[in-house]
C-alpha cells in the first residue's frame, strides 16, 4: 500500500470526499420546504411578524414541533430573515453542516499524533456518504441532527479535557443540543457520567442543578406525554421487538436495498448491528484490560483511569446507543422498518465513525490495518454514491415540480390540496414573496 507512505497523496485522498460532499451539497440542496420545514420556517416566521406581544412571540420560538423543541432552529430562521434578508431553506441547509468544521476538528486533536492523517482517512469516508440523505437535503432534519450533534460532540470533547474554563463552554454548548433537537438531552446523563468519572463533584452538582432546571423547561407544557407513554407500554407488551430493533438502528447506515421492504434488509441490518456493538463491547474490554482489573478501583481513585480522548469517544457512542434505544422503545409500534426511517440513519453512520475510533484507541492497529480499514471506508463510499445519488437527484426534481403544483393550490411538497387550503400555507409563501425574501429555485 503505497498510498501509506506518501503524505501528500493522503492529504488529497482525506480531503476527495470533503470536497465532493461540499460540491453535492450545494448543487442538490434546494430552497424549497417540505412537510415540516413549513411549520418552523414560513410559518413560524409569519406568526413573529404578525404578533405585537414579546410574550407570544417567545412561546412561538419555544412551541414544539411534534415531540422536538427546536429553538436553534427557529432562531436559525429568524437570524436568515433579519441578518441576511432572505427566508431560503438552502441557505440554512449550508449552515447547519457547518458543523462538520467542530467535528472533525475534535476527531482530529483525538487521533495519535504519530500517523494522524492516515488514521484521519476513513472518518470522512465513513461519515459524508449519501446513506443518510434525507437528514442531509430535507431543511429541519438538516438542522435538527446536524446541530445536536455539532453542539454535543464539542460539549463532551470540552468536558473530557478536565478543565475549569472548557467546563462552562460544555455547558453551554449542551444546552444549546438540548434546544436543537430531544435527544440532545442525552448529553445531560452523559456529561454527568463523564464528570463522576473524573471526580468532578462540585461541577457534576453545578452541571446537574443547571441543566435538570433544562429538562423541567424542556417538558413544560410538553405535548407528546401521551404518545410517549403509549410508546412504552407497547415496549412493555413486545420487548423482543424493541430488542431486534435497537440491532436494526445501528446497522442502519448499512441498509443498501432500502427501495423495497424485505426480511433481507432488516436481517442485514440486525447482523451489522451486532456486529458493531460486539465490537464496542471487545474495545471496553481490551480498555479495562489495560487498566488492570485488580487496581482499576486504585486507577479510578488516582484518575489515571479517565483518558481524555477516550472520555470523549465512549461518551459519542453512548449518545448512539442512547438514540437507538429510545427508538427501539418509542417507535416500535410503528412497524418493523421504522428503525431504518432515512433521516434516522446519521446516528449509525456516526456511531460505525466513533467505533471505528475506539478501536484505534485500545487496539492501536498497525499502519497496515488502519490501510485496509482505508480501502474498506472507501469502498462502502463509493457505493453509498453508486447506490443513491439518483435519488438525490430525483428528490430534487420532485420537489421543484411539487411547487409548481403547490403554488396552484393542488397537491404538493407533502400536503393534500385541501391540507394547503386549510393552513394556509400557500398564501403564507405568497407573502413572503411579495416581501422579495423568498425566491424559490
Amino acid at each position: 500500500m503505497k498510498f501509506i507512505e506518501n503524505q501528500q497523496f493522503k492529504y488529497l485522498l482525506a480531503g476527495f470526499p470533503i470536497l465532493a460532499f461540499i460540491y453535492a451539497l450545494i448543487s442538490y440542496s434546494v430552497n424549497i420546504p417540505w412537510l415540516d420545514d413549513f411549520e418552523v420556517g414560513p410559518v413560524a416566521l409569519y406568526r413573529w411578524l404578525q404578533e405585537v406581544e414579546f410574550q407570544k412571540k417567545m412561546a412561538i420560538i419555544w412551541a414544539p414541533n411534534n415531540e422536538h423543541r427546536v429553538v436553534t432552529l427557529k432562531l436559525l430562521v429568524l437570524f436568515n430573515y433579519y441578518v441576511l434578508g432572505q427566508l431560503n431553506f438552502k441557505w440554512m441547509i449550508l449552515q447547519s453542516h457547518l458543523y462538520l468544521i467542530p467535528l472533525f476538528i475534535v476527531i482530529w486533536k483525538t487521533l495519535p499524533k504519530s500517523n494522524r492523517v492516515l488514521f484521519f482517512l476513513p472518518v470522512p469516508y465513513l461519515f459524508l456518504n449519501f446513506q443518510y440523505y434525507l437528514s442531509t437535503y430535507w431543511m429541519i432534519s438538516s438542522v435538527q441532527h446536524n446541530l445536536v450533534i455539532g453542539f454535543g460532540a464539542l460539549a463532551m470533547y470540552c468536558l473530557s479535557k478536565n478543565s475549569n474554563r472548557r467546563f462552562w463552554l460544555a455547558l453551554g454548548c449542551t444546552l444549546m443540543a438540548c434546544l436543537s433537537n430531544s435527544d440532545g438531552l442525552f448529553f445531560i446523563p452523559i456529561g454527568a457520567l463523564v464528570l463522576l468519572l473524573q471526580q468532578r463533584l462540585r461541577g457534576l452538582l453545578i452541571w446537574l442543578m443547571l441543566l435538570s432546571s433544562a429538562i423541567v423547561l424542556f417538558f413544560w407544557k410538553y405535548p407528546s406525554m401521551n404518545y410517549h407513554e403509549s410508546g412504552i407500554n407497547y415496549f412493555y407488551q413486545h420487548p423482543l421487538e424493541s430488542l431486534n430493533g435497537f440491532f436494526v438502528f445501528m446497522g442502519g447506515g448499512f441498509d443498501f436495498w432500502y427501495r423495497e421492504q424485505t426480511s433481507f434488509r432488516l436481517i442485514e441490518t440486525a447482523f451489522v448491528g451486532i456486529l458493531l456493538v460486539f465490537i464496542l463491547l471487545i474495545s471496553l474490554i481490551r480498555l479495562i484490560k489495560g487498566l488492570g482489573f485488580s487496581q482499576f478501583i486504585q486507577r479510578f481513585k488516582d484518575k489515571s483511569s479517565t483518558q481524555p480522548n477516550v472520555l470523549f469517544v465512549l461518551s459519542m457512542l453512548l449518545f448512539c446507543l442512547m438514540n437507538a434505544g429510545a427508538i427501539s422503545i418509542l417507535r416500535s409500534s410503528w412497524g418493523e422498518f421504522v428503525y431504518l426511517i432515512g433521516n434516522y440513519k446519521i446516528y449509525p453512520t456516526l456511531a460505525l465513525v466513533f467505533v471505528y475510533l475506539l478501536v484505534l484507541l485500545t487496539w492501536k492497529p498497525s499502519s497496515m490495518l488502519v490501510g485496509l480499514i482505508s480501502i474498506f471506508s472507501i469502498i462502502f463510499w463509493g457505493f453509498s454514491i453508486a447506490n443513491s445519488l439518483e435519488d438525490v437527484r430525483q428528490r430534487k426534481i420532485l420537489l421543484q415540480k411539487e411547487y409548481e403544483h403547490f403554488r396552484k393550490g393542488e397537491a404538493g411538497l407533502g400536503f393534500s390540496a385541501q391540507k394547503e387550503k386549510e393552513f394556509g400555507i400557500g398564501k403564507i409563501m405568497h407573502f413572503f414573496e411579495l416581501k422579495g425574501v423568498y425566491h424559490a429555485e
